[in-house]
């Protein structure tokens, strides 16, 4: 007997709609029952999609989609919408490589509108599809989920202001679960906590019509009168009026976990003019007591029993990169009471809980905002402040205009700590980090370091500290490294390359990390092909110290760069134009991304599909440089031919 009767009688929306709403209660168990069971054994985001179960299934039953837009926010709990629209049984592949994406992706469904990874872009894309829906007298209608955490983003409220001035038809639904990835921050979160006394209002409105029927008929002034006052009362009680200020007509709060109720209040909704929002609430983990209990822990799980939550992955001796910063700044804060730390909603994923928990003054969630957290970090730097600005490197690139006016080009020292900078694995494509260094050595003023170890990046963070000339960055990617490790002394203030090996047939030019990529090739090269190499390895990409690479370059017959970024958006080829006519007839190629979409799949999966694993970079430089096996091989400063 199967486990899921329901649902497995349903591969489209379609099916879905042939049930009768007595059996929706069903559906969801066996929705989120099959989600907890196929996570437990492949690893996914996990609570966030616990807690729209009832959403989703409620919207795909009352909307005719795909013929009905339905847009997702951020899309990290897009799993059972991919259940319900014909892509159940491919659910253990997400985030695997050649398989489910882990949020929506239009190539893998018709069904997925945007290839959404980034929050508060859903209801700049529900109004969008709206007026072109009416440019071309269709009648389909529009929707949009957002969270509460999204729709604090300044881009959401650009679009609320947008769409009450437009007011074409179209549903913004807010899924309120009162958390992004972390709790949420702010006074917008504090606005909709007001919900808990929505119910006063609602019984207070009851009884105030109740009190009109029995009155006379009254004329126009007493009907405004009246309006005035209900009005009144619900700015008093209830959070909608903010959204009705902007234009939206407001239902809610309603239980985001009542299905029977989500469905009516849908059919009644979508049968409205103009833009409403309905206000859901709902729990982050619902229906999986360790996840209830624990939304943070159980965002993103690994493998765990099913049974009791606990994770089967043994724990790892290694510490992250993250986790060095969080780590690193303690000890800067203890002594400095100038520091600071600025974040985007990423308290969790830039290891700065402890460090919040100790320092609350001095730690500051900003929300979704990552424009406003360089604006502000900004101006923490220029008030005497000593900020570090705690950001993943993709949504940094959200911040692009601020980084440049706001910060650079009034050389604001502020510290950059650029998270997931380069591949990001299984995140896919709206997360990869491959922008960053190519936007931040542009910037005017701005120093950028890449380390290729914890110690460096621990040395870097303590250097920054007294770094007054300007703004200055360190990106790394996600990673992890010895704990033991960490605290070995390295000197970071040479701006030369680090150097490894004295061949001569080629150099390897590495940013970053991608030195250990480059170590691996010189190993190879060397024991397997007999190809002496040398590596060199820049952490301090700008400003860099170009006469020792000259140098270094001049006593080799070719070499290559090596780096973790797109090619077309690199430190590499700005430095590549530095370097004089001579030196640059020696470059053979540059091992970087192609500018394309760089699809999901494990780290070592996608380096090694772009040629940018060391036994890729080895194979490609010896059959560049000997595609006929001919190899005569000399060290530096030996005349051997």
């Amino acid at each position: 007997m199967s486990n899921y009767p329901l649902l497995d009688q349903i591969n489209l929306p379609a099916d879905l709609r042939k049930f009768g709403e007595k059996d929706l209660s069903g559906v969801c168990q066996d929705v989120r029952e099959y989600i907890i069971d196929t996570l437990s054994e492949v690893g996914g985001h996990f609570a966030s999609n616990l807690g729209v179960v009832e959403l989703t299934v409620a919207l795909h039953y009352v909307l005719n989609t795909p013929q009905d837009k339905l847009i997702w926010d951020v899309g990290h709990q897009i799993y059972p919408h991919k259940v319900l629209t014909g892509r159940k049984d491919r659910l253990r592949t997400v985030r695997k490589r050649h398989g489910l994406s882990g949020f929506p992706k239009r190539e893998e469904s018709e069904y997925d509108l945007y290839n959404t990874g980034h929050a508060g872009t859903s209801i700049s894309q529900v109004l969008g599809e709206a007026v072109a829906r009416d440019i071309q007298g269709k009648s389909h209608r529009c929707v949009a989920v957002i969270g509460d955490a999204s729709i604090a983003s300044g881009m959401a409220f650009e679009a609320l202001n947008h769409g009450g001035h437009v007011k074409n038809d179209c549903v913004v639904i807010l899924n309120d679960n009162d958390m992004s990835i972390s709790r949420n921050v702010g006074a917008l979160n504090q606005y909709l906590n007001r919900m808990l006394i929505s119910s006063l209002y609602n019984r207070w409105r009851r009884l105030w019509y109740r009190f009109l029927v029995w009155l006379p008929v009254l004329g126009p002034a007493f009907r405004l009168f009246s309006r005035r006052i209900e009005r009144s009362i619900k700015d008093l009680l209830t959070p909608g009026s903010l959204f009705e200020d902007f234009g939206f007509r407001y239902i809610g709060p309603i239980d985001g976990h009542d299905v029977n109720e989500l469905v009516r209040v849908l059919q009644r909704t979508l049968k409205m003019k103009g833009p409403i929002l309905i206000h859901a609430l709902t729990q982050k983990g619902k229906g999986y007591r360790p996840a209830e209990e624990n939304p943070i822990r159980y965002h993103s799980v690994t493998l765990f029993d099913r049974k009791d939550g606990t994770f089967k992955k043994a724990p790892s001796k290694k510490i992250g990169f993250s986790d060095v910063v969080g780590n690193t700044l303690l000890e800067i804060f203890e002594k400095n009471n100038r520091a600071v730390a600025v974040t985007p909603a990423m308290i969790e994923g830039s290891g700065l809980r402890k460090l919040s928990e100790t320092y609350p003054d001095r730690v500051h969630d900003v929300g979704i905002a990552e424009q406003h957290s360089v604006a502000y970090a900004g101006a923490l730097a220029s008030g005497g402040a000593i900020p570090y600005m705690c950001i993943y490197s993709t949504f940094l690139n959200r911040a692009l205009d601020q980084l440049i006016q706001d910060v650079a080009l009034m050389n604001l020292p502020v510290r950059f700590v650029i998270d997931r900078g380069g591949c990001v694995g299984p995140d896919g494509e709206t997360h990869q980090g491959l922008y960053d260094t190519g936007i931040l050595y542009t910037m005017p003023n701005m120093a950028l370091y890449a380390p290729a170890t914890g110690a460096e990046l621990k040395t870097f963070l303590k250097y920054a500290e007294t770094y007054d000339e300007g703004p200055i960055a360190v990106r790394f990617p996600k990673a992890a490294c010895d704990p033991e490790s960490v605290d070995e002394p390295v000197n970071i203030q040479d701006k030369a390359p680090v150097v490894h090996g004295h061949g001569k047939d080629v150099a390897m030019v590495a940013v970053g990390v991608m030195w250990e990529q480059a170590l691996e090739a010189e190993k190879i090269l060397r024991n397997d092909h007999g190809i002496l190499s040398t590596v060199l390895g820049l952490r301090w990409v700008r400003p860099l110290d170009m006469r020792a690479l000259v140098e270094s370059l001049e006593d080799v017959d070719h070499f290559v760069f090596i780096e973790d970024a797109y090619i077309h958006c690199s430190a590499s080829t700005s430095i590549l134009e530095q370097l004089p006519p001579d030196i640059k007839a020696k470059h053979l190629r540059t091992f970087a991304f192609p500018s394309e979409s760089i699809d999901h799949g494990t780290r070592e999966e996608i380096m090694e599909q772009y040629d940018l694993s060391g036994t890729r970079i080895a194979d490609a430089i010896r059959q560049i440089r000997f595609p006929e096996g001919k190899i005569i091989s000399r060290v530096a400063g030996s005349s051997e031919a």
